[in-house]
């Protein structure tokens, strides 16, 4: 049926989505005093406020203060002989209130409205390209954008078919979209991948106590190789059981248990079982394509450099384009879609040197180029070098008994141009950011010597690494300076 005027509203910029890209779009047109709505099915905050990154840092906080408990004594501090015990109720608790105040304080639609941002709750479908339709629980009705839309519907979790595990749907299995919500620590816990997901709850649910298995031929398989060794050591010492291996079938066990059968006839006995082999684009939108929207080959939202999709006043942003994942990134790219729509000219939304961390104990970040990628592209003999740290070279690593990891920076031999990263450690996700910034603003590797870092932090050790090439700068012109000095200069 027709919708009355009366369930017709307009708003410069309509957004699709409230998670990262959304909300960080909405406020953008806000800003600058356009009228803008959120259209969100669920609730905001998105995939980081309730299933992702606030919820599993949050985990992973107890599990690290679990761990330090048990290493006290190391440090020469004992509690006794008493064994650590894990409330895992509490531990839910710590973590929904940490949600709700995140929420409350930046993400509620009361916080959006504060703003200028309106919330309307319900599933948009597309009618044109300027129009489209909200079923809610208070109704229909119709939200026609008067400058464009920005659609920023996020990703979910893959959940393998039948065709890719047998019997997986026999099994009450968990993703990371459940896996929070579990107010009983798991006896034992199987976890099917060896990503960043994979190996932070891996890591955080053994760490709390749990017996976990982990299946997956490799850990963080994307980064580089001296990364994989690292972690595979790091999670042997700390009890990790792993299968280098595939899930092949699931069936049920005794009780609520499961029994995973790998494709190298390993079997894995497990009270419950995490899926956790990724997301994908979320693109379930009525009429989206009727429209002219097309998915690339990623089964992400297909945009240009500046985000615009192929139809010219629809632009996507965040995890729906099939681009890098994180929630700094989504929110940059709903800024910029924003933007780009709302304002003349256009700036870049689609960037190359992202950086990512995994928050395992130590952490795992990278920006930019891996050696191997940077070998593929500059293919010449000579013309990449790499200056590579142990973390247990550290003073500061020394000082905190931190031993696993290193640091790995990529650069051009003659010009010192940086080209990318890779840092394990307690700290890399803030020592990475620095590369990310020199990057962005072309200082070359030898300049960070000249730049003061305070010691005994982890960063100076990047501070320290530089210096070695601005000495091996001025040992290569030593005539030329020796010369200079004679004339007084």
């Amino acid at each position: 049926a027709a919708l009355s005027t009366a369930n017709t509203k307009s708003y410069d910029l309509v957004v699709i989505g409230g998670g990262s890209a959304g909300l960080t779009a909405a406020k953008f047109a806000a800003t600058f005093g356009k009228t803008t709505c959120i259209i969100e099915e669920e609730k905001l905050g998105g995939d980081c406020t309730w299933t992702g990154c606030v919820p599993s840092k949050a985990l992973l906080a107890s599990a690290k203060s679990a761990h330090a408990v048990r290493k006290s004594k190391e440090f020469g501090v004992s509690s006794g002989e008493v064994p650590v015990m894990v409330d895992m109720k509490k531990v839910k608790e710590r973590l929904i209130r940490i949600q709700n105040h995140i929420y409350e304080a930046d993400d509620s639609p009361e916080v959006m409205k504060k703003l200028g941002v309106e919330t309307i709750e319900g599933r948009a479908s597309f009618a044109s390209s300027n129009t489209l339709f909200v079923e809610g629980t208070s109704g229909s009705s119709k939200i026609v954008a008067n400058e464009g839309i920005v659609i920023c519907t996020g990703a979910k979790a893959i959940r393998p078919s039948g065709n890719t595990i047998a019997g997986l749907e026999s099994v009450k299995y968990l993703t990371y979209e459940e896996v929070f919500e579990l107010d009983t620590l798991p006896q034992r816990l199987t976890v099917v991948g060896g990503g960043p997901i994979g190996c932070e709850l891996s890591q955080a649910f053994s760490r709390l106590g749990s017996t976990v298995t982990q299946i997956a031929t490799k850990l963080l398989s994307s980064a580089e190789p001296e990364v994989t060794r690292a972690m595979e050591q790091v999670f042997e010492t700390e009890g990790v059981q792993r299968i280098k291996s595939t899930v092949a079938s699931v069936s049920p066990g005794a009780g609520e248990s499961h029994v995973a059968i790998c494709s190298d006839g390993s079997r894995v006995e497990g009270d419950v079982i995490l899926v956790a082999v990724g997301r994908a684009p979320n693109v379930d939108i009525k009429g989206l394509k009727d429209v002219g929207v097309r998915l690339n080959s990623r089964k992400g939202i297909d945009v240009d450099s500046t985000l615009r999709t192929a139809v010219k006043r629809i632009y996507a942003a965040g995890d729906c384009t099939g681009d890098a994942q994180f929630t700094h990134y989504a929110g940059y790219q709903g800024a910029v879609a924003a933007r780009n729509v709302l304002l003349p000219l256009t700036d870049p939304g689609v960037l190359s040197d992202v950086p990512a961390t995994t928050f395992t104990s130590p952490e795992v970040a990278s920006v930019g180029l891996s050696e191997k990628e940077a070998r593929e592209k500059y293919k010449k003999s000579g013309t990449i070098s790499v200056a590579y740290k142990e973390i247990k070279d550290v003073d500061r690593a020394e000082c905190e008994s931190e031993y696993d990891g290193f640091i790995k920076i990529i650069y051009k031999t003659k010009s010192y141009e940086i080209l990318g990263a890779t840092i394990v450690s307690t700290a890399a996700g803030e020592m990475i950011s620095e590369i990310s910034v020199a990057i962005k603003a072309k200082m070359k590797f030898d300049t960070l010597a000249t730049v003061m870092h305070s010691y005994p932090s982890y960063s100076f050790a990047l501070q320290a690494m530089a210096a070695e090439l601005y000495y091996d700068k001025l040992l290569r012109y030593k005539g030329l300076l020796s010369f200079l000095k004679k004339l007084g200069l």
